[in-house]
């Protein structure tokens, strides 16, 4: 009698083994069969799930999102949850997420360099990884300023700032190491707070909402 094979768990489990192997020696260290190794299975049996090396790198990436996505969409789904909390619980899942995944920020920050260097169009890729998050908190605002939580203001542009924000963070992990995880959270806070409506504080709109 022959084994059924769990296809949909074994494309996840080379994903996350890929992921560990990626953060540990960098996109360049890692092969075909390092990641056969780590699965514990054939380096033919890989290439049925997967392309090449780069594919793998970019499921990887999208696993660990999909994994954040579902964080995210519990807190959209509290309906007691100010559109502001909603907001700032949101961005401080994001910092998480990349707290907790410091070193392999760094070997997608090394891959992005690579694949500019190589002449390939690096906005595209990066768009396409980021165009959801964007659209996510453009949404949320707008609805604040529907209701009267925030002023009125471009919602564009507001999330763009606070877009912003991330980005600075990613690079000070990956980089300058300028800026604790503390201060990026404020820097979060009194962005949201300064869009808030006069007649609206952070006190007031966060003193019936539970800790995250």
């Amino acid at each position: 009698m022959s084994l059924q094979v769990d296809h949909h768990r074994r494309r996840v489990v080379i994903l996350e083994r890929a992921f560990e192997l990626f953060a540990e020696e960098g996109f360049d260290g890692v092969t075909y069969q390092k990641i056969a190794n780590r699965c514990g299975i054939s380096r033919t049996s890989i290439y049925k799930y997967f392309k090449d090396k780069d594919q793998i790198f970019i499921y990887a990436i999208k696993l660990s999102t999909d994994k954040m996505s579902e964080s995210v969409r519990k807190v959209m789904n509290r309906a007691n949850l100010p559109v502001d909390e909603k907001l700032r619980r949101i961005l401080r899942l994001t910092v998480k997420l990349l707290d907790d995944n410091k070193v392999f920020m760094s070997v997608v920050l090394d891959y992005l360099t690579s694949l500019k260097l190589s002449g390939a169009d690096v906005r595209k890729k990066a768009s396409s990884r980021t165009f959801g998050f964007r659209f996510l908190l453009t949404r949320l605002i707008t609805e604040g300023i529907e209701q009267g939580v925030f002023r009125p203001g471009k919602p564009e542009l507001i999330a763009a700032r606070l877009y912003c924000v991330i980005e600075a963070y990613v690079l000070n992990l990956t980089v300058t190491d300028m800026m604790t995880r503390k201060e990026c959270l404020a820097l979060i806070d009194f962005s949201i707070d300064d869009c808030l409506a006069r007649t609206r504080t952070r006190r007031g709109a966060c003193a019936q909402v539970d800790a995250p």
